[in-house]
């Protein structure tokens, strides 16, 4: 009973921990990625929620607008790389900072490979829709999207299964490895959407099960793909982080019920 306890505790502290990565990959596309980009090119910032970016188009032109519109996406690709570098340096050998680490790698790889490659079949509208709309040879544009975009969900497919030894051998489970992270995301994504202002609340759902569940589609299946590991492949001096997870904790919540409400800039 006593191990089933501190095992019911550490997956606690894994959920709050995916829930931490997901809402970083989150704010920081509409925020950082689209907000940053918006004040390079010299534009109004105007509001943000968890789904949109609004700012005033009057002083930017339409290549401006473009670089607005992928800065969502390449500010989770330069992140991912950021994360997995630290990943592969072996920055830190405390089990929770590594797992944070791996688990932003999955995400932001898998969600903006999925964005870039899919996203323009779901919605006009959607960002990268918007990035070729109007260039010339459009049709080659949207194959080197479509090929980039599965290159990144590739990527993020390696590095889940290349990194997955680490995390087994106190997980036990394939299920309990991928699964974590792609639920919890999903079930913040969804209430997130419940949040955010819209005058069609079913399409915000479906928007939110989309960018969760069916853009992290792959960590699904890869609870039923068999990995040979040992659990001895990576020896974690410290097992918990109270600052990571703490840490996690407050990003989560300003995800939900600060951002997503929305945040005016007037």
């Amino acid at each position: 009973m006593p191990e089933q306890i501190k095992m019911d505790k550490r997956i606690i502290r894994l959920i709050v921990l995916s829930c931490g990565a997901w809402s970083v990959l989150q704010a920081g596309h509409e925020i950082i990625g689209h907000g940053a980009t918006v004040l390079l090119v010299g534009g109004k910032p105007i509001s943000v929620n968890a789904m949109y970016f609004y700012y005033d188009l009057s002083s930017v032109t339409e290549a401006e607008d473009r670089w607005i519109r992928a800065g969502g996406s390449l500010f989770n690709i330069l992140w991912a790389f950021t994360c997995l570098i630290f990943l592969m340096k072996r920055w830190t050998k405390n089990f929770e900072v590594s797992y944070f680490l791996w688990v932003s790698c999955i995400l932001n790889f898998l969600q903006s490979g999925a964005y870039i490659a899919f996203g323009r079949f779901i919605d006009e509208g959607m960002d990268w829709a918007m990035v070729i709309d109007t260039l010339e040879y459009r049709t080659y544009w949207g194959y080197l999207t479509f090929i980039a975009g599965l290159l990144l969900i590739s990527l993020s497919t390696f590095i889940a299964i290349k990194f997955a030894p680490w995390f087994l051998g106190t997980l036990k489970t394939r299920k309990k490895l991928y699964w974590i992270p792609l639920f919890s995301s999903t079930t913040l994504s969804v209430i997130s959407s419940c949040i955010v202002p819209a005058d069609d609340r079913f399409f915000m759902v479906m928007g939110g099960i989309g960018n969760g569940f069916t853009f992290l589609l792959p960590l699904f299946i890869l609870g039923f793909v068999k990995i040979k590991y040992k659990a001895g492949d990576v020896y974690f001096t410290r097992n918990r982080s109270q600052i990571a997870v703490g840490i996690a904790f407050v990003i989560s919540i300003f995800y939900l019920f600060f951002m997503s409400p929305g945040i005016s800039f007037n």
